[in-house]
């Protein structure tokens, strides 16, 4: 069946990214910790459906408050291809020079922030600005991208650059040029992208590995725990105060960044 050549291909870049990325990995999760443990955050930014991974890794269930994922609404949600919040706007606006710099300029971020970039192509004027400006701003950057694809891609940012070359660090996605994996007889380009799991999959493990340098330090945040299931009175408040704990320190600690 076709849908067991996406599986396969896709076991092949899950592999990759365990067997080459846990280092960088390790890397981007020591600083989010140190950022955290500094009491500022892990921001992360992606636009059209680059920002997916941003919104799966907080808040949601196993999350912790210290990540704050930027949602640009007008590049990352896409109703349908035309009319209102269509594809055609979001992929002009993410190529529009100046942008990325409005979107920071809500933000009172420092250096002891860490600014985690998701781009597959990594060539989208957008997230390379807003490394940049990151930079400048004297925040260590992350690039999460395809090193396959962006290294044979040309840069839609006046500077020529591509989203790993402005970055400190790059965790590469291992996903193949292209994006989509899958060869359909009679279709005229692959169809089923890998770029999106991928990227969750690495920002759900650097969720993690930063966890266990939290605790490595006995830094130990409140969790979003699971509520979605049948629990006893006293389990139910155990959870909601668990909940509201997580609250509070989403909004402590967002009172000294938003602008």
């Amino acid at each position: 069946m076709t849908a067991n050549k996406f599986f396969q291909a896709f076991s092949e870049v899950f592999q990759r990214i365990e067997t080459t990325q846990v280092e960088n990995i390790h890397t981007a999760a020591t600083w989010a910790a140190e950022a955290m443990m500094a009491d500022r955050f892990g921001v992360l930014f992606g636009s059209g459906h680059s920002y997916i991974p941003t919104m799966d890794i907080y808040p949601r269930i196993g999350s912790f408050p210290g990540w704050l994922p930027i949602h640009e609404m007008a590049t990352s949600y896409i109703t349908r291809m035309s009319g209102d919040i269509g594809l055609r706007q979001s992929l002009f606006l993410e190529k529009v020079e100046g942008y990325g710099k409005v979107v920071l300029a809500n933000y009172a971020l420092d250096e002891r922030d860490v600014m985690i970039v998701i781009s597959n192509s990594g060539v989208n004027t957008i997230g390379i600005e807003i490394a940049i400006e990151a930079k400048k701003l004297g925040l260590k950057t992350v690039g999460v991208t395809s090193l396959a694809h962006s290294q044979v891609s040309k840069s839609y940012h006046s500077s020529g650059k591509r989203l790993f070359e402005v970055v400190d660090l790059v965790i590469d996605n291992c996903v193949p040029q292209g994006d989509a994996l899958v060869d359909v007889t009679g279709f005229p380009a692959r169809v089923a992208s890998a770029s999106t799991i991928a990227g969750c999959i690495i920002i759900q493990s650097l969720a993690a590995e930063t966890g266990a340098i939290l605790a490595e330090h006995n830094y130990i945040p409140p969790v979003f725990p699971s509520h979605n299931t049948k629990l006893s009175e006293e389990e139910t408040h155990r959870v909601e105060e668990l909940v509201e704990q997580i609250y509070a320190e989403d909004s402590r600690r967002l009172k000294q960044i938003l602008r």
